[in-house]
């Protein structure tokens, strides 16, 4: 009597278990904001994507600098260079996966390649692998 209650109580943990945990595809962060309604910046980490979407049309581009935090040392920039209300521009990467990998993130606009920056937001985190 006593195994088939220790049975039936580890047959419902199991199910709950399986019942309460999500998908891959939910587990993925997708992190936005919009600053100063100056540009929107996210990262969508299934498919380690950055979105950056200019929504001002005062002659600067909308950037979003990275850092990946993977082991990698990589950083890089995100630009809608294409003007206001074209719709987002989608960098695509390929971050290495892990548990604790995430990459860190700023928004930011400026005039021309090198400009210098105005509208600086706030450094946001996106994780690489789903959590």
């Amino acid at each position: 009597m006593r195994a088939a209650a220790t049975s039936a109580a580890a047959l419902a943990l199991a199910l709950t278990g399986s019942v309460v945990a999500t998908t891959p595809a939910q587990a993925y962060s997708k992190v936005c904001t919009v600053d100063q309604n100056a540009y929107s910046i996210c990262f969508d980490g299934n498919g380690d994507k950055f979105i950056v979407d200019d929504l001002r049309a005062d002659g600067e581009r909308a950037v979003v600098k990275w850092y990946a935090y993977d082991g990698s040392g990589r950083e890089g920039e995100c630009e809608d260079a294409n003007g206001s209300f074209n719709g987002p521009v989608v960098c695509d990467y390929d971050f290495k996966e892990g548990r604790t990998n995430y990459v860190s993130f700023m928004g930011f606009t400026r005039k021309g390649k090198t400009g210098a920056k105005h509208n600086e937001s706030w450094a946001y985190t996106g994780y690489i692998t789903p959590r």
